[in-house]
């Protein structure tokens, strides 16, 4: 375990105040993105006729929601012009319930903490009927969960040290943490990772860089199945994962205890599962002996910004992928076998796409996803739960890419924090780079090295469209080919939600990959027409994935001035000179016009409504959808009116 030094009072007292005040910020956000207010009654009072005792942040607009007019009740909200949604929270500024007199002067006012707010909303946005879903509840949950989470990670996360790294594997655990940081930035609740109390969030979350010593469990060879990379006779897990000592103490418990390895395969399990999932939900397997718990710990692994998935901290290019009974996002972090199955048949469609494109031949990596196992005993189904908390995946990481010197792997998710909005982010990838340019620290250098990122990003993206295809884009599974400080491609992981076209993949003769879908369940793998296609693309791509580096950059910059719209504004000019490029028929080209740049709305995947409507506990993240004025429409009204300047502090939130 790597100790650090214990934060003082101060320093806790100080992360709860940047906790709130990230929080409050991303909640906001969510509510007017999501059209929390759309039908409440709001005005926008002019800031000068607030009262300077109030302390209202200088250039910044007010949003009065009226809780209840009669009375004089509201909330008022700061807030700046944006592109993604129209207007962004400023996190300086808080929130604030205010009491009003009848002639219209501001009487009281009081400073709003997230849950308060939460309450307002509950209150007054959603109906009787919709208050009484357990949803509710949980959401209240999440976030008191979410809030104390942050705190701790603002308070106790282990420094980042980037500039002493030397080998890829070195440097994508090192940016795995830094993406930790924000982790799931288009998700107000995001960091809530219920079931872990404070002592196993600081050693199981990545931004705590704490050793995660791997426990294994005997599983009977009967009772598993597997992908087509570990078929009988290919390696197992303790050789992928193990060193000859470690592999030689594993085995020899085995003959100690009478387990025979032909009848019994060891599968690694996370820690935390072993002591906490696997006696809940699989007591019926360790009863019948299918699975016997081994007292020897070995293999040494980091988390990773996805609290399941862990790099080995030694150069093998071998990660795991573990089902942890935890739940985050509202939805249960288990590793079902038909989610593998599908991440094999996914990673087969991306194949047969780069066999179809010299340039993502060239420039396309892939990480490998066939090796895996999976509990599932006789007379188990691919979607029964008790199996689902059972199970392993070995992911490969092209050789080619760990192997070279010059080669730094940079998940898209760590270019979305900078040391604006987490104090120990340490220093921007961009600053890197630039040095490796022998560039200055100037707007244009910025700008310039974003617009590279989306280049590579949407070069791959669209390519993959175009023969009827796309991947999950956002950032923890898009990662940053970086050669000697330049882009060189793309590297994909996790690939069992690869959506797609079915016309356009027969079109390029591109196998259907049958993907098993669960009956009665919805299916967002299958995707009727261009347009829901390219859904992905807007929301992942776009709204999760490049937003997020475009906030980053705003606030790391903002001793330069950089304005948000300078970097929309080079985002949309990057995306139509790709399109303009590639080699798309008219169709394609006409639906990709008309979707991106003329509709006068784009497509939202909402979070926090599908949230307090949820009943039961899903195994993916629930959502739904509904719209939102075109980010680029937004953008040329604002070129019109004025340069948008991103109105924020240097204050890490």
């Amino acid at each position: 375990m790597i100790a650090f030094p214990s934060p003082t009072d101060a320093d806790l007292a100080e992360a709860g105040r940047l906790a709130e005040a990230r929080l409050l910020g991303d909640l906001v956000d969510t509510l007017l993105a999501e059209g929390f207010l759309d039908d409440q009654g709001v005005d926008w009072p002019a800031p000068n006729t607030l009262p300077a005792a109030l302390a209202w942040p200088r250039g910044v607009e007010c949003l009065r929601w009226w809780t209840a007019r009669e009375a004089g009740e509201a909330v008022l909200i700061p807030l700046r012009s944006a592109i993604l949604p129209s207007h962004r929270h400023v996190a300086e500024g808080g929130v604030f319930a205010a009491s009003y007199r009848d002639d219209g002067t501001l009487a009281t006012w009081s400073r709003l903490a997230p849950a308060e707010l939460l309450e307002f909303v509950v209150k007054h946005c959603l109906n009787e009927a919709q208050r009484q879903q357990p949803g509710v509840a949980n959401v209240r949950r999440l976030l008191t969960t979410t809030l104390w989470q942050t705190r701790q990670s603002i308070a106790e996360a282990a420094p980042l040290d980037v500039a002493q790294i030397h080998s890829a594997a070195a440097s994508l655990r090192t940016l795995e943490r830094r993406a930790a940081l924000r982790d799931r930035p288009f998700h107000p609740l995001a960091k809530a990772k219920e079931g872990l109390d404070e002592a196993s969030h600081r050693c199981h979350a990545a931004e705590f860089a704490q050793t995660i010593r791997m426990r294994w469990l005997a599983v009977r060879r009967d009772c598993l199945t597997a992908g087509s990379g570990a078929a009988t006779g290919a390696s197992e897990p303790v050789d992928l994962l193990l060193d000859d000592a470690a592999r030689s103490e594993l085995e020899e418990e085995m003959v100690r205890r009478g387990l025979d390895p032909r009848c019994y395969m060891p599968l690694p399990v996370h820690p935390w599962q072993l002591e906490h999932g696997v006696p809940r939900y699989l007591a019926t397997m360790l009863a019948a002996e299918e699975g016997m718990a081994l007292e020897t710990a070995a293999g040494d692994f980091a988390a990773t910004s996805s609290l399941r998935s862990l790099a080995p901290l030694n150069e093998n290019r071998f990660h795991l992928k573990l089902p942890v009974a935890v739940f985050s996002l509202g939805a249960a972090r288990y590793l079902p076998a038909v989610k593998l199955i599908n991440g094999e048949r996914g990673q087969t469609l991306l194949e047969q796409a780069k066999a179809r494109d010299p340039e993502l031949q060239a420039r396309l990596y892939l990480c490998d996803e066939r090796r895996w196992w999976s509990y599932l005993p006789q007379g188990s189904g691919l979607f029964d739960d008790p199996p689902r908390h059972m199970g392993a995946l070995a992911r490969e990481y092209p050789a080619s890419l760990l192997e070279d010197p010059s080669v730094r792997l940079v998940p898209m998710a760590a270019l979305g924090v900078s040391s604006a909005q987490m104090a120990r982010a340490g220093e921007h990838p961009f600053d890197t780079w630039r040095q490796q340019r022998g560039w200055s620290d100037s707007e244009a250098a910025a700008i310039a090295l974003f617009g590279e990122v989306c280049d590579t990003f949407f070069d791959i993206a669209l390519r993959l469209y175009r023969l009827g295809l796309m991947p999950e884009i956002h950032g923890q599974n898009a990662v940053l080919v970086c050669r000697d400080g330049r882009l060189d491609g793309l590297l994909l992981r996790d690939h069992d939600s690869v959506r797609l076209h079915r016309p356009w993949l027969d079109r390029h003769g591109i196998d259907d990959p049958c993907y098993q879908i669960r009956p009665g369940y919805s299916n967002s793998l299958y995707n009727d027409t261009p347009q829901d296609l390219l859904f992905y693309l807007q929301t992942l791509g776009i709204q999760v994935n490049l937003l997020a580096i475009v906030e980053s950059l705003t606030r790391h910059h903002a001793h330069l001035g950089l304005a948000e719209a300078r970097l929309w504004h080079e985002m949309r000019a990057r995306l139509a000179a790709r399109i303009s490029a590639l080699p798309f028929d008219a169709e394609q080209r006409r639906t990709l016009h008309a979707v991106l740049f003329e509709a006068p709305r784009w497509p939202l995947k909402c979070v926090l409504r599908p949230l307090f409507e949820q009943q039961g506990v899903p195994g993916s993240m629930p959502s739904g959808k509904s719209s939102l004025p075109n980010p680029f429409h937004v953008l040329e009204l604002h070129r019109q009116e004025r340069d948008v300047t991103c109105v924020v502090g240097t204050e890490p939130v």
